[in-house]
């Protein structure tokens, strides 16, 4: 149970993302949505080289939630075993969040070929 709340499943999500950012690049269409108004119609285009800032956003996320500073910062009243643990699990989440936006932006970019 302590790999599931270190920082290495973190670094895996990162992985993840940025492996299906470079293995997408050779098959997604030179233009892809990326901004999709309410009715779910794509309103917004980028070139697909655009898909690798999913994984430099999560590089930036995973780089700032490690640094000493801003972890004494956000335990600066109680540190305890359980509060980096929901830290950790709350970076995962935010992670798995921009991959499944990932996973969306290049579902769609096949669908509106």
């Amino acid at each position: 149970m302590s790999f599931l709340n270190s920082r290495k499943v973190s670094w895996i999500i990162f992985g993840i993302t940025l492996l299906t950012a470079v293995v997408s690049l050779f098959f997604l269409p030179d233009i892809i949505p990326v901004h999709f108004g309410i009715l779910g119609t794509p309103d917004g285009w980028d070139y697909k080289m655009g898909i690798l800032l999913f994984p430099i956003l999560q590089f930036f996320l995973l780089f700032l939630t490690g640094r000493k500073k801003v972890k004494d910062f956000m335990f600066r009243f109680a540190r305890t075993p359980l509060n980096s643990i929901q830290y950790n699990w709350a970076v995962d989440g935010l992670l798995l969040f921009i991959f499944f936006v990932e996973i969306w932006i290049i579902t769609e970019a096949f669908r509106y070929r």
